[in-house]
């Protein structure tokens, strides 16, 4: 069963709405968790969430296509252009929705809404960050071969509760074969024990709340001296990093970045993405066909990865406030391959 419910839009829309209003839509479909969880708040349970730029939030609940078409009746919208996030094919709307609304993917529009901060919240973000660090400390004080990645996700979640943290959010990339908690995100341990070996990398990703604010670090340690080819990924990695973090210059296209990365990484099999982090989680990540321009005030997670053939790979990621002097990490963890032996 569809239920739908409406709602004024809080003053923290605003930015968005006018953002809308300027782009030619009438409403924005927001149906990632933290798309949803940006307009309606972290408790909301509804599948599809409608901001109009007239000031009216409506969210609904069951099958995607029923309850955006229940959003936007609920909203009093029966025509004109929608902007969408990339999830939701506009196929699955034409079979439950108004024929005359158009929907349009804005995918710009909502990474910016995601990133760009309000003067009063980098210092959440940056006291966030500083939580994952409390983590990246609970795993590195007690790495060892042979621990139960289990015993790994209690430390974690102790020492991160300790300094204040809540639930996190649930980290959506690569989380195949990964083990963990709330806070954290494992994956190196052998599957068949879930514990840590001597040889395997251990990539771990740090997703603390504070506050409602999403912390985000990600370290590889591996618990021996890293072999060459381990060492060179990790080198790789570090470096490529580097060079992402250098090009996220105020004025700049945030996509200058991935080339830059591109351009160290070459020759490896090597990804990065740039997510929002508005919303209590980690947004779409940043297309790369994006035109949009790095300004200051943004705060964004950087993720990055090389694999090391028949090793694994070696996995990074930063909470990055960009500001005019250009990307200042916040979380503080070391972007390289740590090496414990």
């Amino acid at each position: 069963m569809t239920t739908a419910a409406t709602h004024h839009a809080p003053a923290a829309l605003d930015r968005l709405r006018g953002q809308l209003d300027k782009a030619g839509f009438g409403a924005l479909l927001l149906t990632s968790p933290t798309g949803r969880r940006h307009a309606l708040g972290p408790a909301t349970d509804a599948t599809a969430v409608l901001v109009t730029a007239d000031g009216t939030v409506a969210g609904a609940a069951g099958h995607p296509g029923a309850a955006a078409a229940a959003a936007l009746r609920a909203a009093g919208v029966t025509d004109g252009a929608v902007a969408t996030e990339d999830e939701l094919p506009c196929d699955l709307l034409g079979q439950h929705g108004p024929a005359d609304v158009r929907l349009r993917p804005a995918p710009d529009l909502v990474f910016a809404e995601l990133a760009c901060c309000e003067p009063t919240e980098p210092p959440a973000f940056a006291a966030a960050a500083g939580l994952a660090a409390v983590g990246y400390t609970a795993v590195m004080d007690h790495l060892r071969i042979g621990m139960d990645v289990r015993e790994l996700s209690g430390n974690v979640d102790r020492s991160v509760r300790r300094a204040g943290g809540l639930l996190g959010w649930y980290d959506p990339y690569g989380a195949g074969g990964a083990a963990g908690s709330d806070l954290v995100t494992v994956r190196g341990h052998d599957p068949s024990t879930a514990r840590l070996t001597e040889a395997s990398p251990v990539r771990y990703v740090l997703h603390p709340l504070l506050d409602g604010t999403a912390g985000y670090a990600a370290a590889t340690a591996v618990l021996s001296k890293a072999d060459g080819t381990l060492r060179t990924a990790g080198d790789v990695c570090a470096a490529a990093t580097a060079a992402l973090l250098a090009a996220l210059r105020p004025g700049a296209r945030l996509t200058d970045g991935y080339a830059a990365f591109a351009r160290a990484a070459a020759g490896h099999a090597a990804t990065c993405r740039l997510v929002g982090l508005r919303g209590g989680g980690a947004s779409l990540p940043l297309r790369p066909d994006s035109a949009l321009v790095a300004e200051p005030g943004m705060v964004l997670g950087v993720r990055t990865e090389v694999l090391a053939p028949g090793r694994g790979a070696v996995e990074l990621a930063e909470t990055v406030e960009l500001t005019a002097g250009g990307a200042e990490p916040r979380a503080g963890t070391p972007l390289r391959l740590v090496e414990l032996y």
